[in-house]
């Protein structure tokens, strides 16, 4: 089945005329979840359409979208929603149901309905822009914090930390490199060992949380949030862990794909956020580690290195780890 009929199957049970249907585009083709994402308008409304697919990713590190987690999640936002907070306004099928469960062919899907937010993405961060998102993320979280339910995992950080470390281990003790790299290769791993020792905590602080990185923020051309549009990253998170991910991605001063990072950036972020007035000196220990590991030990990373290290690329892998080491050093520098 193409696009178009799946797309007209897919809305019928909203109530929408499937006659009625304009497909403006297609967002994020090359999605590495698999995830089918349109812009699509029916009588004159636009919405946002998303198909999730049943296997979504290569390790099970990540939150499985099983009906009653996604479910929690549409829940989640309508909660965000009624809190004051301007997620994207989820639609209901006619029944009342969360999501339509769509078959292809070959391929069954979760069918997720929304109405369309316009608004600007802001990746160039200033000072203005990090401080005015830190103090939204504080909003959040403080909102997040007392919303209750049983159904999202709480877990921290450090399971995906440990299990990616895991992996790691595995795969270096079963490759094969010249001396020099596999020092470099040790060294790296004690590297990570250090951090994930460093970034632990006895007293965890649970909040649910989205994924508020800047390309699912949305900006007025006065430079105020009107808008946040992600669903299916939303769980449980240590609070400390979730603002690391947020000052690394808010410290970028030439967009979300560059590495190029500003302390005062990151400074603005924790400014906004009031970190002073809330963080224990525990979690101010905790979160140079926390920055580095959300650049130097995600899943990007992880795969690269397993794919080297499998096919024994052994100048590339010294490049490659050479690379996160500077990587790392730019991270804890911007809150130390």
């Amino acid at each position: 089945m193409d696009k178009v009929q799946l797309l007209k199957m897919s809305i019928k049970p909203y109530g929408l005329n499937p006659s009625r249907l304009i497909i403006e585009k297609e967002l994020q083709p090359d999605s590495w979840h698999g995830d089918l994402h349109f812009k699509i308008h029916v009588d004159n409304k636009s919405y946002s359409a998303r198909f999730i697919g049943i296997k979504r990713y290569e390790t099970d590190v990540f939150i499985k979208l099983s009906d009653e987690i996604l479910t929690e999640q549409l829940r989640f936002c309508n909660y965000l929603l009624n809190s004051g907070i301007p997620f994207m306004e989820h639609v209901s099928t006619v029944n009342g149901e969360p999501f339509a469960l769509v078959k292809d062919v070959d391929k069954e899907w979760k069918f997720v309905l929304f109405e369309w937010i316009q608004g600007q993405h802001l990746t160039h961060c200033t000072e203005s822009i990090a401080e005015k998102f830190g103090a939204f993320a504080r909003k959040i979280h403080n909102i997040s914090s007392k919303f209750e339910t049983v159904v999202f995992p709480k877990e921290s950080h450090s399971k995906g930390h440990e299990h990616f470390y895991n992996l790691l281990c595995n795969h270096a003790d079963s490759s094969k490199f010249s001396p020099s790299t596999n020092e470099i290769l040790k060294s790296y791993l004690n590297e990570i060992e250090y951090h994930k020792d460093k970034a632990k905590t006895d007293s965890y602080d649970y909040i649910v949380q989205s994924d508020l990185n800047p390309l699912n923020i949305l900006w007025n051309e006065d430079e105020e949030i009107i808008g946040v549009v992600d669903f299916e990253s939303i769980t449980y998170t240590d609070r400390v862990e979730g603002l690391a991910w947020l000052v690394k991605w808010y410290s970028r001063t030439h967009g979300i794909a560059s590495h190029e990072m500003s302390p005062i950036l990151a400074k603005s972020v924790l400014r906004g956020y009031g970190a002073e007035e809330l963080l224990t000196q525990r979690d101010f220990e905790r979160l140079p580690s926390l920055l580095w590991l959300t650049g130097c030990l995600n899943w990007n990373f992880t795969a690269k290195t397993i794919e080297l290290l499998k096919n024994k690329e052994d100048a590339l892998l010294i490049e490659h780890l050479t690379k996160y080491y500077k990587r790392g050093e730019i991270l804890r520098s911007l809150i130390l």
